[in-house]
This record gives C-alpha cells, sequence and structure tokens, in this order.
C-alpha cells in the first residue's frame, strides 16, 4: 500500500496544484472527461490559482476507495485543516474522486457544479 499512498498524494496535490494545466487535472479526476467543463468554469475563478493542498494522511476504505486528509490552502494560508476528501482507483490511476470535486465547486458558491451531469443534487 506504500506505492498506492504515495501515488494518492502526489495525484491529489498535482490536482489541487495551480500549475498543473486543465488537460493533466482531467487525468487525475474521476470521470474527468464528463467533468472537464466542470474544471474549466471553476479554473476561471481567479481565487483557483491561488488554491493547492497538502495531503495529510491517507487510509484505504477497499481496494478501490480511500479517505484523504488534507489541508486546503488559499494563497499559502489554510483555510480548510483537515479537509476530508475520497480518492478512488479508476483505470490504473489514483484519481480525485468526483463527490470531491463537486462538493467543494457547491462551497465555492459557483453555480456550474448544478448544472454538470454527476454534480447536479
Amino acid at each position: 500500500m506504500a506505492a498506492a499512498t504515495t501515488q494518492v498524494t502526489q495525484n491529489w496535490q498535482n490536482f489541487f496544484s495551480p500549475a498543473t494545466p486543465i488537460d493533466a487535472k482531467t487525468a487525475l479526476l474521476q470521470h474527468g472527461a464528463q467533468l472537464q467543463p466542470l474544471l474549466q468554469a471553476f479554473a476561471a475563478d481567479p481565487r483557483i490559482s491561488q488554491i493547492s493542498a497538502q495531503v495529510t494522511n491517507v487510509q484505504f476504505t477497499s481496494d478501490t476507495t480511500a479517505i484523504v486528509t488534507y489541508d486546503l490552502s488559499l494563497q499559502g494560508q489554510v483555510v480548510q485543516p483537515a479537509a476530508a476528501g475520497q480518492a478512488v482507483l479508476e483505470d490504473g490511476t489514483w484519481k480525485v474522486s468526483q463527490a470531491t470535486l463537486c462538493g467543494l465547486v457547491a462551497q465555492s458558491g459557483n453555480t456550474a457544479a448544478s448544472a454538470v451531469p454527476g454534480c447536479s443534487s
């Protein structure tokens, strides 16, 4: 599980890195192709370029899912300590779960989430 923990951590932090292009983020997101319009809409928010995540714990709940504890930062300041999200194994790669991204978008107040299949409630 050490290799899986490393992949979850790296992929999670890359997904939330402002330096990672949308196409690469799409590859690190569960159902990324379906949610790419949401990623693009979310990226239009200027705050997104100032967000990063630091994984503090990965706990596997099955062979294909893990709970990820992370600190979400804005401009280098932690704004959501010990946040919890889910990573899923999809096509041999550990990815940020669709539910995690949709939840964060909903928290941001961005209405784009409700217009994307998979994020609407």
